[in-house]
Formats: structure tokens, sequence, C-alpha cells
């Protein structure tokens, strides 16, 4: 080995894997890591995941197909879900059909030009006077549409673009801009499995310009990095996103969104979001109980939402 060779940098390494199977090659190699992560998963009796192929490759695909990494890091997301359970979605998309039709959040319907999927958040359409919207049914309809992104093979191997629209941002929802709600969305941030992130802010004002000035210290790192303020400069956001996929409003072509027609996509797919947005984290002997109760083999099934009281720990299972 030459000194060079030595001296070379982990992040140097040829991330081979990763190119061949986003060419759809080196199946064996890829089925080996699939196998490895599964297996670590079944070892973990307090966590119940999905443990398909499709779900395992979402987290393998986010660190470069090392198992052992993938682990750690399925285990840590699972236990900040069962530590701030009520930031994260347990419900069916239905039982917040209220908060869905505000048209807020959306993934728009075409990708990118690095086939990235686009998601778009409209913050001024946040009807704050309605009682059944809160910083946390908020989050709960992010994770049902990023779930859906996080399915996609290709979007898991390409990334994704937020668009954060201020146009009529209500200064009622400042009130959720503590320290505290930042640094858990931040890290709800952190959690997403895309291999890459970019996040553009359009029509900003300059006292949100302020405001943002004042918050930016308390976002991370990794955030901070990926951020892009566009104001209303639709050129500057079409450096990033091409004109042919995005609506009109941002000076992009296509007429309008069907809000419609992306919401029976959520309402059609309930069972299936149900499985990827569990807390999935609950105590061994309910674990047990709850194999021979179904009959389903142990640590081989999805929380589904419907979360029971835990007679060991006293808190839902």
């Amino acid at each position: 080995m030459t000194t060079k060779e030595a001296r070379k940098k982990p992040e140097d390494k040829p991330k081979s894997l990763q190119n061949k199977t986003n060419e759809d090659k080196d199946k064996f190699e890829v089925q080996k890591c699939i196998e490895r992560l599964r297996e670590l998963l079944e070892g973990e009796e307090n966590l119940k995941v999905r443990l398909d192929d499709k779900f395992l490759l979402r987290y393998l695909r986010w660190v470069d197909f090392d198992p052992d990494l993938a682990f750690t890091k399925i285990k840590d997301i699972y236990k900040f879900r069962s530590e701030t359970k009520e930031w994260h979605c347990s419900k069916q998309p239905s039982e917040y059909a209220t908060v869905i039709e505000m048209n807020a959040q959306v993934l728009l319907g075409n990708r990118d030009s690095r086939g990235r999927r686009v998601y778009l958040v409209k913050v001024g359409n946040i009807d704050c006077t309605n009682k059944d919207v809160t910083i946390h049914t908020i989050n709960y309809v992010d994770d049902m549409w990023l779930e859906v992104a996080m399915e996609e093979e290709e979007t898991q191997k390409n990334g994704l673009a937020i668009i954060i629209d201020m146009e009529g941002y209500s200064w009622k929802l400042f009130r959720w801009l503590t320290p505290q709600n930042i640094r858990i969305c931040s890290r709800k941030f952190y959690n997403l499995t895309f291999r890459e992130i970019d996040i553009h802010v359009v029509n900003t004002s300059s006292l949100l310009d302020t405001v943002v000035s004042i918050l930016y210290p308390i976002l991370g790192q990794r955030i901070k990095q990926h951020i892009h303020f566009h104001g209303q400069d639709w050129a500057s956001l079409h450096k990033f996103i091409t004109p042919d996929i995005l609506p009109q409003e941002y000076g992009g072509h296509i007429p309008q969104i069907d809000f419609a027609k992306a919401h029976q996509y959520l309402f059609d797919n309930e069972e299936k979001l149900m499985g990827g947005t569990a807390i999935a984290l609950i105590c061994a002997e309910c674990h047990r109980l709850h194999a021979e109760r179904t009959g389903w083999e142990s640590g081989r099934y999805a929380m589904r939402g419907t979360a029971s009281r835990c007679p060991h720990r006293q808190e839902d299972c």
C-alpha cells in the first residue's frame, strides 16, 4: 500500500455499491446488506418496524449501504419518536382531513431535473383560527407526505427539494417558533432518510428576513448548509428547480396544483402510511404478548397507529 493510499480519507473511497445500485446492478451485494440489516432488527426485540426489502433499502441507501450504521440510525430514530410521541403521526390521514385540505402542504406531481420530488409548503394557507390546527398536526401532515416520498425508490436515490412559500405568513404562527420546537423540528429533519435535501424559501419580506436572522443560529448545521433564500427572484429559484415542473405563481409552466387529486392519494394509501409513521418502540413483555395474541412472528409486524395502554410501563405501547 502506498503512503497516498494509506492516507486516503474515508469519504474519498469510491461509493461503488451505491452507484451501481442506482443502475440496478450488484444485486447480490445489495441483498447481503438487506439480510444483514434484517437480522440486526430481528434481534432487537423491543423494536417493531417493517422488515420488507423496500423499507430496509430506504435506510441502506441513506447511509451508503452500511448495515450496522443503518441499524444504529433506525434505533436512534425510533427512540426519538418514542420520546416525542406528540410530534409524530400515529393516526390515519382521514383523521386530519381538515388540516390536509387547507392546501398548505403537498408533493408536486413531477420531479425536477435531478429526479427529486418537490415538496411545497404554503405557510400562508395555514389557518391558525382552526382548533384542529396546531404545530403538531402540521407536523403530522408533513410526516404523511414525506412518508409517501420516502417509499419511492427514485426519491430514495435522488433526494428531495422543499419549497417554503412565506407569502401570507400569519404572525400568530410566531408563537410556535420557540427554541424547543425548533430543536425538535430540526431533529425530525435530520431523521429524514433522503440522501440529499435542499430547502428553498420564497416570498419573504424584510420583516420576515429579520425573524429568520434571529432564528438562524438555532438551526442545525445540516439545515444551514442546504437552505436557500430567493425572495421573489424566480430566476434564482430556477437555478435549482426548473420552471417546467413549477406552478405559474413561482414563474413555472404548470397552471395550477390539483390539490384534490393529491389529497386522494394520501387517503387511498392510509394503511401503507401507518406502517412507516408508527412509533414502533414497545416494552419486551407487550411485544411477546402481542405476538402470541396475533399469531405473527415476533418482530415481523408494523405498528398500525392503534396504541394500547401498557401495564408494564404505564404508558402507550
